[in-house]
């Protein structure tokens, strides 16, 4: 399996949130609660599905295969 730097970081950041926590899923959950209040605007954007076209896929897709040549 490949290593991959921001997967171990993920995992090292989690292992030592759930330390801080006692491994308690409630103080875990009440946690993330409280950063998320801490954070001024959504840090994911999704788009309104029913705004994406099926041609707009198609076209993403293609981009991505002439990327990755596949």
């Amino acid at each position: 399996m490949r290593k991959d730097s921001i997967v171990d970081e993920v995992r090292r950041a989690r292992l030592e949130i759930e330390k801080e926590c006692q491994e308690d899923f409630a103080q875990i959950y009440a946690r993330a609660l409280d950063v998320q209040k801490k954070v001024p605007a959504k840090v994911v954007f999704r788009p309104d599905p029913a705004k994406i076209t099926t041609t707009e896929i198609d076209e993403e897709i293609a981009a991505y295969r002439q990327e990755k040549r596949l």
